[in-house]
């Protein structure tokens, strides 16, 4: 409820900026000024209305999966259109004012120049159209393979891990797309795969044929699942089960040793689920019971804020997702202000972090400046 105030304030405040820049000192006949101003409402409020939709199952079948992509999609271009205003009003002012201190008051060099503005706003959307095209093809491509090595004198065994994270699997995700990145995966030969969370995000019977792809997911030793705030969102007792009868190792507040080895992987509940659900509490003793300090022990956890609180549990390495990378560009500040590791590796209080850009989207099918990424974690004994 707090999250839905909140964005409802934002979309206004935003709406009315754009509104106002835009169309508030053009002469547009006034129906003309009419349509660019719902389309920008209907950009900045499509994010809730699709989420009602996709709840309330009102709209099915291909007929939601188009809607669901044109209005995320509106609402990814007006974000990158505010953006660019905002940019671009601040270095104008700039400029003008660098220009005033240097004894020159050019009128075309002032921000209130109605004309000038005019044009310098036929530009911004020029250039917002053109980002906006750039992130759709960023959002919809495979993810690429990002390889990270980490070496450790507590490894008996080099092993190769492959990372998943933040797919985002809803009723509107393409088939084709789950099958290729399976492909990848599965093609890059791992010894293990690990999940760190946001796998899925939609309700479980909507999502079948997805579910059946991500099933065949192969390595020798097993995959390994943390959860995420999306699990935990679509009910996360019932994606645990489901998870359990693709085959995957469901780590809750538990750990298990990969194969014959002595990496110990553990897993945890989401940073922000845990605080503020009584049942899915983070209990890391109970995630290592079974370990020593003399293993290579692995921690997955969808948030990598908790790794600030480990650092007496002895991990050699966590994995995790959550912030995409901030996906769309500028939204970067902001994920990171709130995560403060935004995305690639960390070493932190002697552990070695990765958190990954994810290999899907959420909300706009968009990724602008945050490309996203299957991780191969190669690790070597040295």
């Amino acid at each position: 409820m707090f999250f839905f105030v909140g964005f409802f304030i934002i979309a206004m405040a935003c709406s009315a900026i754009t509104i106002k820049t835009l169309i508030g000192y053009c002469d547009f006949h006034f129906i003309y000024k009419l349509i660019i101003a719902l389309i920008i409402v209907c950009g900045w409020f499509s994010f809730p209305f699709i989420h009602l939709l996709s709840k309330n199952g009102v709209i099915e079948g291909k007929l939601f999966d188009y809607l669901s992509f044109t209005a995320y999609t509106l609402f990814g271009f007006v974000f990158i259109l505010f953006s660019m205003i905002i940019l671009r009003d601040v270095i104008w002012y700039a400029i003008y004012g660098m220009a005033k201190i240097l004894g020159r008051d050019d009128w075309w060099l002032n921000p209130k120049n109605i004309s000038v503005l005019g044009y310098a706003n036929m530009i911004v959307v020029f250039l917002a159209v053109i980002l906006s095209s750039y992130a759709l093809y960023e959002g919809a491509k495979i993810p690429s393979v990002k390889e990270v090595n980490i070496y450790s004198p507590v490894l008996k065994q080099d092993m190769r891990l492959v990372q998943l994270s933040d797919l985002h699997i809803t009723r509107a995700t393409p088939v084709s797309r789950i099958q290729k990145v399976v492909e990848k995966i599965n093609n890059l030969n791992p010894d293990a795969i690990v999940m760190t969370g946001d796998i899925i995000d939609d309700n479980i019977n909507k999502i079948e044929a997805q579910l059946s792809i991500l099933g065949s997911l192969s390595a020798p030793y097993g995959i390994y699942s943390s959860m995420g705030n999306h699990e935990f969102y679509n009910n996360m007792n019932s994606w645990s089960y489901k998870f359990k009868q693709l085959g995957f190792y469901i780590l809750f507040n538990k750990g298990m040793f990969i194969g014959n080895s002595n990496v110990f992987i553990s897993g945890i509940p989401d940073m922000h689920t845990a605080y503020s659900h009584p049942t899915f509490n983070i209990n890391i003793p109970k995630a290592l019971e079974g370990s020593n300090r003399d293993d290579f022990r692995i921690l997955l956890s969808h948030n990598p804020q908790i790794v600030d609180s480990i650092s007496n549990f002895n991990y050699q390495l966590m994995l995790s997702g959550h912030t995409h990378g901030g996906q769309i560009f500028p939204f970067h500040y902001i994920v990171k202000k709130a995560n403060k590791y935004l995305s690639g590796d960390y070493k932190v209080n002697g552990i070695d972090l990765h958190v990954s850009n994810g290999a899907g989207t959420w909300g706009p099918s968009m990724r602008l400046f945050a490309p996203s990424e299957i991780t191969v974690i190669n690790l070597y004994k040295k």
